[in-house]
């Protein structure tokens, strides 16, 4: 089964361009024009990362970053923020995002962080299970 990445941004063109992208390096990709509908849209198809502009009309990407990191069973999403302030980038840091990445966006810098979130996700998953599996504590029985 394909990790899934879901893609928000309230440009057409930006989400066009990442999820050909993506879909082309196998994952499976959904999309969504604004905060409102992404956070809808996390609940109903649990994406393993979320690429996630700043600016956006509604509620902004920092907004959904912070609301997804108070729900416990989001913890575990990887959140990639796109911006082309510094200022907005460190602001989404402080909300809980686990790499921000500067516009414009190379393209095979972005399919690389992707890979590194999903990969630390992976082991964190594989920490907890073998946890589970032993009878530890993990952070979901806390």
């Amino acid at each position: 089964m394909a990790q899934k990445v879901l893609v928000v941004d309230d440009e057409q063109q930006i989400r066009d361009v990442l999820e050909k992208f993506f879909k082309g390096e196998g994952y499976e990709v959904v999309t969504s024009s604004n905060g409102e509908k992404a956070l809808e849209l996390v609940e109903r198809e649990n994406p393993h990362v979320i690429i996630l502009d700043i600016k956006m009309p509604g509620i902004d990407g920092i907004e959904v970053c912070r609301r997804l990191r108070a729900v416990g069973n989001c913890q575990s999403i990887s959140i990639i923020v796109l911006s082309a302030s510094v200022d907005e980038l460190t602001r989404a840091a402080e909300a809980g995002a686990d790499d921000c990445v500067k516009k414009p966006v190379d393209l095979p810098s972005l399919s690389v962080r992707v890979k590194s979130v999903l990969s630390v996700r992976d082991l964190t998953d594989a920490k907890e299970r073998t946890m589970a599996y032993l009878g530890g504590t993990t952070k979901t029985s806390r």
